[in-house]
């Protein structure tokens, strides 16, 4: 076939009718380009590559996302189901620890602890099998704030609740010293022995700081949550989370530090000397009473070892040189004092009874007086001494052939001032009677069960502020403040607060005295509060006719004259007033707005003084959440005022959660809230709801 015939295809011979013979000469090779593409497409390949041309790629996706989808719900599942288990165990423990908060700290016995513990560790427990059920659902956690936020708080909770434990078992020797042994028996059986409590908190330290890891590593699981990818629900447990561990870590640090402050306020390491302020609140003043009397005690390895107590007068205690009256800047609007000196010991202007505290050592240490400087403040009025004598039964006073009880005690006190020979004998009588008080205390430690109701009463009166604590030692006050005996002014900074506070400026009335408060509260859109506060007085003659501090002849014209102070959230716009006999005075602080006013309360009469203001925003916002916070705080040495709170929400308000539980709530066209408080001690009030 000729050459130039060779590459004509096939179709053209049968055309042509020519007939193809086969080629002398070869093809040309092929090009290796195309050999190399062969050899690397093995067969496997091959039919890989057919395969895939038949896969339905939108089925493939539906199914891979429903099978995503599958795991994820079972994720939250178990999520669901591990908060419940979880939930169910804390349950459990708050049961555990609002009843053994129902019982007087002197009747806590080893049971109460080991349920506590028991308890504590239930929930530990829980909270483990909890992560490890729902640790694979971290693998989502990335895409999800949502569950990422469930995992930082249960592993939060965690390591809370291993520091709860770990503080427990520290503390676990020194509860079974307390109760020597008998799980029956409470605290204050083995409480005599100082320095062996001491020890026996050094034992425990390792548990301490075990706890304190526990603390570091609770913080660490919340801290790199972005809340404002949260729902408002999460924020709140993020925050609450938050909250409980701050408490833990004071607890903490007061464990930590324990050892050494006992060791310092028992005396164990050298003596320690203490300023004993007797307040008569009968004759109130914003931090107690009129200081009638004082006293000055020695400590020495937990023991009293040497005590005093005089009337005071002019020159009891000594006062600072005159001179020294500079540095006392007393208010305009105070008590006038013809020697000004007097009104750093005269009980104060100050709601705040460690600012008190502070001026009462300065005049004490300053006139050089014994056993001076102290190392602190004890302060008790005369409900404390009624609690004191309670516990002993009965106290003997030779010297006036009396046998005082709880039951005559108010009136033996006042016959003697009654007697016709002034004051200072009524004085010097009170003096006989307290010390002979502390004597009998020192002598108790030989009989268990009065040294039980002994330390019951003092903790009572620590609790309603009826006994108060200050020290030189800041490291101590910070746990004063922590146990909440040092009768300290909180400030009322980015919450709503009340307090008010009497100065008694002319009898001894107030035992027979009925103060009550009521107070509404109109949240307004913008977070402001519209305010009303009123404050009520009842002197009925029926109650003062058993009162024999009651008297016009020896203690003071009937009716009440009053310096009433009111503390309400700083920067506070004023109202209306209603009933004051001249607009009340206004003083202004970083921490509160002060209302100042005289008022008088007529014998066998009831008066009602109002006042209407708003306050700037202070409701806290959080997502669609929204919370609103109030503290009342008790005057130190009242008894216990009422107080009945209102608080009104916004219109289609939804209430996620209040405490303490209201008392009374229903709808006005808006949500209402109301409290029925008794003031015993400071309250917090606390509403979220939802917009």
């Amino acid at each position: 076939m000729p050459l130039y015939l060779q590459d004509e295809p096939p179709e053209h011979f049968e055309d042509s009718g020519i007939i193809p013979v086969a080629a002398k000469y070869k093809s040309p090779a092929p090009i290796p380009s195309q050999r190399r593409r062969k050899e690397k497409s093995p067969r496997w390949l091959r039919r890989t590559r057919r395969a895939i041309k038949y896969i339905k790629w939108r089925t493939l996706l539906v199914v891979t996302i429903t099978m995503l989808t599958v795991i994820i719900v079972a994720g939250l599942v178990l999520i669901a189901d591990a908060s419940n288990r979880v939930q169910s165990s804390l349950s459990s423990l708050q049961r555990v620890v609002e009843s053994v908060r129902a019982r007087q700290g002197t009747d806590l016995t080893m049971t109460d602890f080991n349920r506590l513990q028991a308890s504590v560790t239930d929930l530990s427990t829980n909270l483990e099998t909890a992560r490890k059920q729902i640790a694979f659902v971290g693998l989502f956690a990335s895409f999800n704030p949502e569950i990422e936020a469930n995992l930082a708080t249960i592993n939060s909770a965690y390591h809370l609740s291993l520091a709860a434990n770990e503080m427990l078992k520290g503390l676990q020797p020194t509860v079974f010293f307390l109760v020597s042994g008998d799980d029956n028996n409470s605290v204050v059986s083995g409480a005599a022995s100082g320095s062996r409590i001491v020890e026996l908190m050094q034992i425990g330290q390792g548990s301490v700081f075990s706890a304190k890891s526990y603390l570091a590593a609770a913080k660490d699981d919340v801290a790199k949550l972005d809340l404002t990818r949260l729902s408002a629900s999460s924020i709140l447990n993020v925050e609450g989370l938050i909250q409980y561990r701050e408490q833990l870590v004071q607890v903490n640090d007061f464990l930590t530090v324990a050892p050494d402050l006992l060791t310092a306020v028992l005396g164990l390491s050298r003596e320690q000397h203490y300023l004993i302020l007797s307040q008569n609140n009968d004759e109130l003043r914003p931090s107690g009473g009129y200081i009638s009397t004082y006293g000055w005690l020695t400590v020495r390895n937990g023991r009293v070892t040497d005590y005093s107590y005089s009337p005071t007068t002019a020159t009891s205690p000594n006062p600072p040189p005159p001179q020294m009256a500079t540095q006392i800047k007393v208010p305009d609007w105070w008590i006038s004092y013809g020697e000004p000196i007097y009104a750093a010991w005269d009980g104060s202007w100050y709601a705040d009874f460690p600012s008190t505290a502070d001026m009462s050592m300065w005049y004490y240490n300053n006139g050089n007086n014994p056993q001076s400087p102290v190392d602190g403040v004890i302060s008790i009025d005369i409900v404390g001494f009624e609690y004191l004598l309670k516990a002993l039964g009965s106290v003997t006073l030779p010297d006036y052939d009396l046998v005082v009880t709880p039951e005559n005690f108010r009136q033996v006190v006042y016959d003697i001032r009654a007697s016709g020979d002034g004051d200072l004998p009524h004085k010097r009588f009170l003096a006989t009677l307290y010390q002979q008080i502390f004597a009998q205390w020192e002598n108790s430690n030989v009989d268990p069960q009065i040294r039980q109701h002994l330390m019951g009463a003092v903790l009572q009166a620590l609790q309603e502020k009826h006994i108060m604590l200050h020290f030189a030692d800041s490291n101590l006050n910070d746990v004063t403040d922590l146990l909440g005996w040092s009768g300290a002014q909180s400030s009322s900074t980015n919450h709503d607060y009340l307090m008010t506070a009497d100065a008694n400026l002319g009898n001894k009335s107030n035992h027979s005295i009925a103060r009550d408060l009521t107070y509404d509260v109109d949240i307004q859109a913008d977070g402001t509060l519209k305010s009303r506060l009123t404050v009520g007085y009842d002197y009925s003659q029926r109650v003062a006719a058993n009162d024999p501090a009651v008297d016009a002849k020896h203690n003071g014209p009937l009716d009440y004259d009053n310096l009433l102070q009111i503390f309400i959230p700083p920067g506070s716009i004023m109202g209306t007033t209603t009933n004051f006999p001249s607009e009340p005075r206004r003083v202004d602080t970083a921490s509160y707005t002060n209302l100042i006013a005289e008022v008088t309360v007529p014998f066998d009469s009831s008066e009602r003084f109002q006042l209407n203001y708003q306050t700037p925003p202070l409701i806290e916002t959080i997502g669609s959440y929204h919370r609103y916070r109030l503290l009342v705080q008790k005057q130190p040495g009242t008894l216990a005022d009422t107080a009945s709170i209102q608080v009104i929400l916004p219109a289609n308000a939804k209430i996620l959660n209040v405490s303490p539980s209201q008392s009374a709530s229903y709808n006005l066209d808006r949500p209402v809230l109301e409290f029925g408080l008794n003031l015993k001690s400071d309250v917090w009030i606390e509403i979220v709801y939802e917009n």
